[in-house]
């Protein structure tokens, strides 16, 4: 299964939450420690760049997410009130710790997702006149704004560690396994390019019918030709278009 256009969104997602974390961050929700998985009893801090967004509470030290609501950025914690020109902003909640914090999300149809997450980042895309391929006049970028989010969890070292990371992701979002099969024959087949080629990723994903207007799955990814198989896993979401504010 091809990666979906879910997880392309997620290339210019990093390049923008990269300089919104570079900028600094602020404290945001911090998870009860009474919920932690570490030894001494605490969670990491949580730290934003941004206003409280309004989709997040925290219910017994986990950071729930209602994605249900219409998208914004107020529902997301992104701030558009700095004045600049930039059509890409994100909206970055991130902790420290190799076993993250735990997040739930809340779906359409009443579906509900636990994970552990590093990095939750939304994103909001401005297009006022949108995109259109010359040649085909096909709508590449619909106008409007796009929201979308990228969820990074924590990685998983080894072939078996990263098929059971995935294995559980899927079951965690209601997903069938057949995705699995594929992950291993890509793993089993090792390497793909030329000697002297650039490194190049491998994964597979996965995605909930949408509803609402939703997109929700999850991908995996890995670079054969390491000597130690690293997987990310990774949760996406995106948004049908809506009019700019």
């Amino acid at each position: 299964m091809a990666v979906s256009r879910t997880r392309r969104l997620a290339v210019t997602l990093v390049v923008a939450t990269t300089v919104g974390l570079l900028a600094g961050c602020t404290p945001a929700a911090e998870p009860n420690p009474s919920t932690s998985s570490r030894p001494d009893g605490s969670e990491p801090a949580v730290t934003h760049n941004g206003p409280q967004p309004t989709a997040m509470s925290t219910e017994d030290g986990v950071e729930v997410w209602d994605l249900t609501v219409p998208p914004s950025a107020e529902a997301f914690g992104i701030d558009t009130s700095d004045g600049s020109s930039s059509r890409v902003r994100p909206g970055a909640y991130s902790s420290s710790g190799g076993g993250g914090r735990p997040v739930r999300f809340l779906l359409p149809g009443g579906k509900t997702v636990d994970v552990r997450a590093n990095e939750v980042i939304f994103q909001l895309n401005d297009s006022p006149e949108g995109v259109t391929d010359p040649t085909s006049g096909e709508v590449l970028v619909p106008a409007g704004r796009k929201f979308s989010l990228r969820v990074d969890a924590p990685a998983a070292e080894g072939a078996e560690a990263g098929v059971a990371a995935y294995q559980e992701a899927l079951a965690a979002v209601g997903l069938p396994a057949d995705t699995v099969d594929e992950l291993r024959q890509k793993i089993d087949g090792g390497p793909t390019g030329r000697p002297g080629d650039a490194p190049q990723s491998m994964g597979v994903s996965a995605d909930l019918p949408r509803q609402q207007g939703v997109g929700f799955g999850v991908s995996t990814t890995f670079q054969p030709d390491s000597d130690d198989l690293v997987f990310l896993l990774e949760y996406d979401a995106d948004w049908d278009v809506v009019p700019i504010p």
